[in-house]
């Protein structure tokens, strides 16, 4: 009967340490499988203007872009931005996160293929970077692929841009 217990006792443990390294093999990301991405990606999901930036660690417009979004959501109150790396989250998507203000919303690809996350999330989508999806907080979604300008923003979301002239 002991030795049975201190079994059990070791199998809790292990399932406790293996749920603190699955968790923490996250990174601090949400991971997506097919049916969260769509989940995700639908326009009925987003009661706020919300910009969903689709990126990767290669990506040096991506990151640019980014840094412009993460301002515009600092000094914009009406506006929401989540990330999502296109890729398995590693510590450094949350480094580069972290060092451009760039807060909570992060998801990354989950096991699912990257070819059928790609099309839950938007099925027109070739997989270039980068690539964001405005959401209009009123059931109105627009996918733009390349750099956009923080006029453009404004623009796509049918939002007047603050006075502030950002």
């Amino acid at each position: 009967m002991n030795a049975m217990k201190r079994w059990l006792a070791a199998a809790c443990m292990l399932g406790i340490v293996g749920g603190a390294v699955a968790a923490d093999s996250t990174h601090g990301f949400t991971t997506l499988e097919r049916a969260d991405a769509r989940a995700l990606a639908a326009p009925a999901s987003h009661n706020a203007p919300t910009l969903l930036k689709l990126w990767s660690l290669d990506c040096v417009y991506c990151k640019k872009n980014l840094a412009v979004f993460a301002e515009l959501v600092e000094a914009d109150p009406r506006l929401r931005l989540l990330t999502l790396a296109v890729e398995q989250p590693l510590p450094e998507h949350a480094r580069v996160l972290d060092s451009l203000g760039v807060g909570a919303g992060r998801y990354a690809y989950g096991g699912d293929a990257p070819e059928a996350l790609a099309y839950a999330i938007d099925p027109a989508w070739g997989g270039e970077l980068p690539r964001t999806l405005f959401f209009d907080g009123r059931g109105g979604v627009m996918a733009v692929s390349g750099v956009v300008k923080a006029e453009r923003v404004y623009e796509l979301l049918g939002l007047v841009q603050p006075a502030s002239g950002r």
